[in-house]
């Protein structure tokens, strides 16, 4: 892998690990459309630990809170549950899905159709901790949907949270919280995929995750923008269009 390369997939990553319009739909969509292989584990791992560094770095001054409190850590906990048991039995096939750029395409668009919703939801005055367990299962639920490429984690859990009636900040920040639990079980799923790796591989991991904590850090403050001017539903045109143009034409197969 070349530092360009390197730095395109990271940002990539990073920018897209939050915005509500998928990563792992837009890393099958380049790596097609600029013919590049895909990146070492070692890379990925990195790039990983990278928007896990910016979501730590972005809520520095929350983070301790949320350890410290026991209805967090459960809500956090309850809600993870639904995409580890739909992980482990999507295991088996994650190659064929997460190469299917139509599958990336029909997805944007429902990601597109979940976006949209959120702009009927009238009643938001939820706070975190007013939360129901029911509330947060269908969170994690749709979390889980999420683990189909195309599907936004952060689009779908945010809106989730918007229909379960939670302010907007507290969808954003209960989303990218329950997002730190994602990150780390991808994380450890391919840890015992190191076996060995080169100098180069090292350096551009590393630089991957810079890169990816950079964009991802910048990314979190767009969509906690967007969220709080009410404009959450128009990353839903750029999915539907997006998803539209991947599933009728032949830019990428």
């Amino acid at each position: 892998m070349s530092i360009a390369q390197a730095l395109i997939l990271a940002i990539i990553q990073g920018l897209t690990e939050f915005l509500p319009v998928s990563s792992s739909g837009h890393l099958v969509i380049f790596q097609k459309i600029l013919g590049f292989e895909e990146p070492p584990v070692f890379f990925d791992i990195l790039v990983h630990v990278g928007t896990l560094g910016a979501i730590l770095v972005f809520f520095r001054d929350k983070i301790f809170v949320v350890i410290r409190s026991k209805n967090w850590l459960l809500l956090l906990a309850l809600g993870t549950l639904p995409v580890c048991f739909v992980g482990f039995f999507l295991g088996t096939i994650t190659s064929q899905i997460f190469n299917s750029a139509k599958l990336v395409g029909f997805s944007l668009f429902v990601t597109s159709l979940i976006l949209f919703s959120t702009s009927f939801v009238k009643k938001q005055t939820k706070k975190i901790e007013d939360l129901s367990l029911f509330d947060v299962l269908i969170i994690g639920v749709f979390q889980a949907l999420a683990l189909l490429p195309g599907i936004s984690r952060s689009g779908a859990t945010i809106s989730a949270g918007l229909w379960r009636g939670l302010e907007k900040e507290a969808a954003f920040e209960f989303s990218i919280f329950l997002g730190i639990l994602a990150i780390l079980g991808a994380f450890l799923t391919q840890l015992p995929s190191l076996i060995s790796f080169s100098e180069e591989v090292i350096f551009t991991g590393i630089l991957g995750m810079i890169t990816a904590g950079i964009s991802g850090y910048f990314s979190l403050g767009l969509l906690k923008r967007v969220l709080r001017k009410g404009r959450f539903f128009g990353f839903g045109v750029y999915c539907a269009v997006l998803g539209l143009v991947i599933l009728f034409s032949n830019l990428i197969k």
